[in-house]
């Protein structure tokens, strides 16, 4: 099942919100939820109406906090004009605000404050049906897609689990801490982009279990239930919570190396702010871009040669000066 369900919530009901997610990710439904699947660089007024729209479920979660959100309100505003089916859960039995009634009339909430139990099933099933229907048409549109295109589908989801298959992994040794060294799974060479270098945790540095993914770069330890994060990941955590950052300050702060960061760049997964002066030399005309390695000029030519460029100390910046 694709990330098709996004959740739409107050930060202040995060703790119960974390409970119900974990329930729909051990059903195996996926979802989208800010702030940890915003890319590093980006931000809410890009991403959130992005996600929204290409999402086929819009739960909406109901608490005295979300009524008062600004950002509640303007996610089901945008979902309402994108035509978003939205399945309502009361996490608190709260009585709905104006606001909330206009916006939500004859559409049927589940009431999660009285028998959480049977909520949770009337949800899941909802969200299922609901994610259902659409997936019939996502599977005829896949089915027309050629067989090296699925091939290559398929050998990426598959990577981790075939890699551990493979290979017998180290086991992480006991730290002076009291932690467990973290083993990264082996990634194909053949991969010649930022994921070629982006590790991904296969046990967890607690308790030494084995790892679940539940998200884009988010594991779980299916022992003690901590979260490991793959490279990637670590390094738009800590942007999303210290802001704009030096490599040296990143490599330092998450001991994610300078190559990968620099990778990430170039892919286009991070990029420098508006307002720092640093920029990019594209490889194609010379102009100046904060990310990747060809301006949108280029890119809408078609060029297809993309020259690798070395990234010294002293003339590349990101996104702040170190």
């Amino acid at each position: 099942m694709s990330d098709n369900v996004f959740i739409s919530y107050s930060s202040k009901d995060a703790k119960i919100v974390k409970k119900i997610i974990q329930k729909l990710t051990d059903e195996g439904i996926a979802y989208w939820k800010a702030p940890e699947m915003i890319p590093a660089g980006s931000n809410y007024a890009r991403e959130i109406p992005r996600a929204i729209e290409s999402c086929k479920v819009f739960v909406l979660m109901i608490s005295e906090s979300s009524q008062e959100s600004i950002w509640v309100e303007k996610e089901i505003d945008c979902a309402i004009n994108a035509r978003k089916t939205i399945v309502p859960l009361n996490l608190t039995g709260v009585p709905m605000c104006e606001m909330f009634r206009f916006y939500l009339n004859n559409v049927q909430t589940i009431d999660y404050s009285q028998d959480e139990r049977y909520a949770m099933q009337q949800f899941i099933e909802r969200l299922k049906a609901l994610a259902g229907r659409e997936e019939v048409a996502d599977a005829s549109n896949e089915a027309a897609q050629t067989g090296l295109q699925e091939e290559r589908q398929k050998a990426y989801s598959n990577s981790l689990s075939a890699a551990v298959n493979r290979m017998e992994l180290p086991k992480g040794r006991r730290l002076s801490s009291g932690k467990t060294e973290t083993v990264f799974a082996p990634v194909s060479a053949d991969r010649n982009n930022a994921l070629n270098l982006n590790q991904i945790p296969v046990n967890c540095e607690y308790c030494g279990g084995q790892l679940k993914q539940i998200a884009r770069g988010i594991y779980a330890c299916v022992d003690c239930g901590e979260e490991a994060y793959d490279s990637y990941q670590k390094v738009r955590n800590y942007l999303n919570s210290e802001g704009p950052r030096s490599v040296t300050q990143i490599m330092r702060a998450t001991g994610v190396p300078r190559a990968t960061i620099e990778y990430f760049l170039k892919d286009e997964r991070l990029e420098i702010p508006m307002g720092d002066s640093a920029r990019i030399i594209c490889s194609g005309c010379g102009a100046l871009i904060r990310t990747g390695v060809l301006c949108e000029k280029c890119k809408a030519k078609g060029t297809k040669k993309q020259e690798k460029i070395k990234l010294g100390d002293d003339k590349y910046r990101f996104l702040k000066r170190d």
